[in-house]
């Protein structure tokens, strides 16, 4: 059963259509993660559950009742904002517990309350503290700890790590991960970093234009995305795009690659009959970084190798990625950094079919 379902929701600012229809269900207890460029309607959705912007057109239901005409303040949901929006003259216990205090719960009920969520946030040494004397990254737990204390329905958390460094923000992405396994609570999470998307959610929808353009887990939006939007925004780097000619090679399929003079047969090693259709027709193969890697003479078929021009070496620590010249384009490949030590100027490289996808260049949509 849905906890929040978003029916046909419509937005509009004047004559400007912001989201246009969206369609959403989340089971109580799990992780959504909006995700999209900037004016995408990510935040706009966010905001709209939450109450602070009026709908045009559809319905919001959480736990099977309309809010549509509900006040922010009566909906129980919490949010956690960008910005943190601490009170600067209040202290961090002060901060956590207003929410407590405005309801009229008992003082002991709210010194209960606060000091268990702050010392599930680690934060219970500064509870003395003014915002002003916190790093960024405490102030974002302050915020949280506002958030959790009230025990909502439903959190919203709009864009919370964007003002981090980049080490921080992985090690608060870690603890909001925690967070949500600790307490099972149902949030909704607007973000425009993917890698935020892909770690943090049970559910990513990914949104452009003011529509969902593809909703489902982790693995299935970056294994299997619906279209060239998706496959070219999600995931980091994005994946490679190469175009190709569908053809039949006795009873396989095969994909043909004119490249310089040159012609490369690829063969179709997954099971999709909707490929079938386009023999003789042009397509575009996707293929991650990890799906191109150095050929091995130990073990890959010599037939599957490609000589490749290498134009850049990018080392990134764990991975070294290769800027290759292919098919008058630039493609990335993905290798291990013991063997990027003796790279010449050309090297022969793989292509691993188990892990490519098909588009079709006319609609953009995924074959299949």
């Amino acid at each position: 059963m849905s906890f929040l379902e978003v029916k046909n929701l419509v937005k509009t600012f004047g004559s400007t259509e912001v989201l246009k229809g969206i369609n959403l269900n989340l089971a109580e207890g799990k992780f959504l993660v909006l995700v999209g460029p900037s004016g995408c309607g990510k935040s706009t959705l966010l905001n709209l559950i939450a109450g602070l912007n009026n709908i045009t057109a559809g319905e919001i239901l959480i736990n099977d009742k309309v809010v549509n005409n509900i006040h922010p303040g009566k909906r129980n949901i919490a949010m956690v904002f960008q910005s943190y929006a601490l009170y600067p003259n209040m202290t961090v216990g002060k901060n956590i517990s207003f929410g407590l205090e405005i309801r009229k719960v008992s003082k002991e009920q709210v010194q209960v309350k606060t000091l268990e969520v702050a010392k599930m946030l680690q934060i219970d040494h500064l509870l003395d503290r003014k915002p002003a004397q916190l790093s960024g990254g405490q102030r974002q737990r302050v915020a949280m700890g506002r958030a959790l204390v009230r025990d909502p329905d439903l959190f919203l958390f709009d864009e919370p790590l964007s003002n981090l460094d980049a080490k921080l923000r992985v090690d608060m992405r870690t603890e909001i991960k925690k967070l949500h396994q600790t307490l099972k609570a149902t949030i909704v999470y607007v973000t425009h970093d993917q890698i935020e998307a892909l770690t943090l959610a049970d559910y990513v929808a990914v949104m452009y234009g003011g529509e969902i353009q593809q909703f489902g887990s982790p693995h299935d939006i970056y294994n299997q995305p619906d279209n060239l939007f998706v496959a070219n925004f999600m995931g980091s780097p994005s994946m490679n795009f190469i175009d190709g000619t569908i053809q039949k090679d006795a009873n396989n399929l095969i994909i043909v690659i004119k490249e310089n003079g040159r012609t490369i047969q690829l063969p179709i090693t997954l099971p999709n009959t909707a490929i079938g259709n386009y023999v003789d027709k042009k397509v575009i193969l996707g293929l991650r970084p990890e799906g191109i890697n150095l050929f091995r003479d130990d073990s890959d078929d010599e037939k599957m190798g490609v000589d490749c021009k290498i134009e850049v070496i990018e080392p990134t620590g764990a991975d070294t990625y290769a800027v290759l010249s292919f098919n008058n384009e630039e493609i990335l490949a993905r290798m291990r950094p013991e063997r990027a030590i003796d790279l010449k100027e050309t090297e022969k490289f793989t292509f691993n079919m188990n892990k490519a996808v098909f588009f079709d260049p006319e609609t953009e949509q995924r074959i299949g």
